[in-house]
């Protein structure tokens, strides 16, 4: 008997029912921190950016290293998040996927910044944004994240005519979109899921 076709053992076939039980019922265990950390954390790199690169301020390094311990501090939340979960569904593993996926990209797209291309940088960094949450709107089935990730497309697309400071206001607009607001609406959800228990 090959692999494929060896039966499941009794502990795995109620893993597994457990797993699609929860996934069918919409159960998650996510309050939405980790997005708005993240989120606001970003919104904030991105107008200190601005701010430097019109001489409103001076900053003695880069804003966007900023979002080093920002980054940290989100997977952490996302890790406590994920152990109190009772199942993790299918979707939930593939939307991670995905954002694992973004991460890692955008981490390499800043590699950029070292042949002085930070504006092309940011229109990268857009598009990631725009594909990850649009395809994280599929996944999911939130409308939401859809016309936001198809917003965040075109706004990347504009950003080729705007390789100034400006590219940073829509960085600034592209993080309420992909993680300011569903992280209020995803902590609005939880707080509910709450009280109903």
């Amino acid at each position: 008997m090959n692999e494929s076709e060896k039966e499941l053992s009794s502990e795995e076939s109620l893993k597994l029912i457990n797993r699609m039980i929860h996934e069918a019922k919409g159960y998650f265990h996510e309050s939405g921190l980790g997005a708005l950390v993240y989120g606001f954390g970003v919104l904030l790199c991105s107008l200190l950016a601005y701010a430097v690169d019109v001489k409103m301020i001076s900053f003695p390094f880069s804003p966007f290293y900023l979002l080093v311990p920002v980054f940290f501090v989100q997977s952490l939340i996302h890790w406590r998040e994920n152990k109190m979960k009772k199942a993790k569904t299918f979707t939930d593993e593939t939307i991670d996927y995905v954002w694992t996926g973004f991460f890692l990209s955008a981490i390499a797209a800043f590699s950029a910044n070292f042949a002085g291309k930070t504006y092309v940088t940011i229109t990268i960094i857009l598009f990631l944004a725009g594909f990850a949450t649009f395809l994280t709107g599929m996944i999911a089935k939130f409308n939401y994240h859809k016309i936001s990730g198809i917003i965040c497309l075109l706004l990347a697309s504009v950003s080729f005519f705007m390789q100034d400071a400006i590219i940073y206001l829509l960085l600034a607009i592209t993080a309420a979109m992909v993680w300011i607001i569903p992280g209020f609406i995803l902590n609005m959800t939880f707080k509910k899921q709450q009280y109903a228990r």
